[in-house]
């Protein structure tokens, strides 16, 4: 089956290195790992599927942490601080799309870094779709998030390639009969996608 389309997670894959908001919190503010864990690990998951928003949860917990500035100070900081961009994914993915390949991005994100990363992070002109978790009401490895990814674009799932940084989340899309690549560097990236397309540069 000839690939149509290439879904890509964002961090740590186009957003890359990942995770440096926590790394952020612990070096400047003595806000560790260890403590956010209950969070992220918790309610945040409802966050990622549009069932609760930031503002409401996270007061109680930026109080239990010590954070002495608003709720929306601390979303600011975040956002802010997980905003690096691998220009060599965004610039081969405009390459794909030349090429006639349908470019998505598919990851979990809560509705304030969903809005960012389309507007901000200029997301919505590098991609063809956008499938936030918070808007599809569902998260990898869910099978109806893969489910509606391929239903929105209706294509046959033979016909999609999933990147991810995940083990499970890349698991789960080839036991639903996705083409499936853990992402590891670009240059293996950019090496392995060649074995599914064959890609003619832009001039």
């Amino acid at each position: 089956m000839i690939i149509k389309a290439i879904c890509f997670d964002a961090d740590g894959v186009v957003v890359n290195p990942q995770m440096q908001f926590s790394k952020h919190l612990n070096e400047e503010y003595g806000i560790s790992p260890k403590m956010t864990q209950g969070f992220f690990q918790g309610v945040f998951n409802d966050c990622l599927v549009g069932k609760a928003n930031l503002e409401d949860v996270l007061p109680t917990f930026l109080a239990e942490w010590g954070w002495k500035g608003s709720v929306n100070e601390f979303i600011k900081t975040w956002l802010l601080t997980d905003h690096i961009v691998d220009s060599r994914i965004t610039q081969l993915i405009r390459n794909l799309r030349w090429n006639g390949i349908i470019c998505c991005l598919a990851t979990s994100q809560e509705h304030h870094r969903a809005e960012y990363m389309k507007r901000e992070m200029g997301f919505q002109e590098v991609f063809d779709h956008l499938f936030f978790s918070c808007e599809v009401g569902w998260q990898k490895p869910c099978p109806a998030y893969y489910q509606y990814i391929e239903k929105t674009l209706g294509l046959a799932k033979e016909s999609i390639l999933l990147w991810d940084d995940s083990r499970i989340n890349i698991e789960a899309a080839q036991e639903l009969g996705w083409n499936a690549e853990i992402y590891t560097e670009f240059a293996d990236l950019e090496k392995t996608i060649k074995k599914y397309i064959a890609i003619e540069n832009r001039a």
